[in-house]
């Protein structure tokens, strides 16, 4: 859980900090609402191999 919990609060600041509407998602669950809105999240589809990527190379660019 501690990688899900650092990634939580790396697109705390990468796709939040910018958000004009920020201050209205006050929970984790209407961020994760808001990312998933936006195609910020992975896909339900996706293999553990695109999860894993996706994830690397959003760590090497945070």
């Amino acid at each position: 859980m501690r990688m899900e919990t650092d990634m939580m609060t790396v697109n705390l600041l990468r796709l939040c900090y910018h958000c004009d509407d920020a201050h209205l998602c006050e929970t984790e669950e209407q961020c994760r609402k808001c990312w998933a809105e936006q195609g910020l999240l992975p896909l339900e589809n996706e293999d553990e191999g695109q999860r894993e990527t996706k994830q690397f190379l959003q760590m090497m660019h945070a």
